[in-house]
């Protein structure tokens, strides 16, 4: 019961950090000079900062959407699927498992991982446009103490944006090359311990349809798939070849 109690505060913190962050960047942008405050509150070109707030909400809804959305969990008592695995973090078994995101304190699985993606996409969209507007709020003064106090809440936002960039981008990309080889983190990572791949070819991928299904699937399916058929067709073939 303590462990729970944990856990849901976990959640609770990580998800209002998140929060916090996404949020907190933008709304220092409106207490100093910046395209934003122009934009926002003084109606200078109204549509820069109407899209960018879209956007912001946009991406905080695919995260709570990744967070809060069922990521495909067994509630009964039955024989695993394939592509289904037990998380420790969670306690349940996930139907295709992609692993457990601590940033989201959540399983990503076969019915979140799109949100998952969409939330990536979208910041990685926005971290870019922010650093633009915190840049180009940066004031230039040849006195360095006085360039330092006027510049240094812009300063805080890049240091942010760039760490946090990085981390955003290389996911995104890495997530964008599993949906389009109809991969999961846990299969690229663990492929010699999972018994339905491991004695199969190294560079072969059964659940590999090409890359529209494999976008088709991955982003507008909202039923469970039996990949038990989807391998046996693609497994059977590739034996076939050889």
């Amino acid at each position: 019961m303590a462990c729970e109690r944990c856990v849901c505060k976990a959640k609770y913190f990580v998800r209002l950090a998140h929060t916090f962050l996404s949020v907190g960047v933008p709304v220092s942008l409106l207490f100093k000079n910046t395209l934003l405050t122009r934009s926002l509150l003084l109606g200078e070109n109204l549509v820069f900062g109407v899209m960018y707030v879209l956007l912001l909400v946009f991406s905080l809804s695919m995260y709570f959407m990744a967070c809060c959305t069922d990521p495909g969990f067994l509630h009964v008592k039955m024989k695993q699927p394939m592509r289904t695995k037990h998380c420790e973090d969670c306690g349940k078994c996930v139907r295709k498992y992609d692993h457990h995101c601590p940033w989201l304190e959540a399983c990503i699985g076969e019915r979140n991982h799109k949100f998952f993606w969409l939330f990536l996409l979208s910041t990685a969209a926005l971290i870019p446009w922010t650093f633009y507007i915190s840049w180009n709020g940066i004031v230039y003064n040849p006195l360095w103490g006085t360039w330092l106090r006027s510049n240094i809440l812009l300063l805080i936002d890049i240091l942010i944006l760039v760490i946090g960039g990085f981390v955003v981008i290389g996911l995104l990309g890495f997530h964008t090359f599993l949906m389009l080889r109809g991969l999961t983190t846990w299969e690229a990572a663990s492929r010699e311990r999972i018994t339905y791949l491991k004695y199969l070819d190294e560079d072969y991928n059964p659940f590999n349809e090409g890359l529209c299904k494999n976008m088709f699937y991955f982003l507008c399916s909202c039923r469970s798939r039996k990949w038990e058929g989807v391998y046996a067709t693609h497994a059977h073939m590739d034996s076939s070849v050889a």
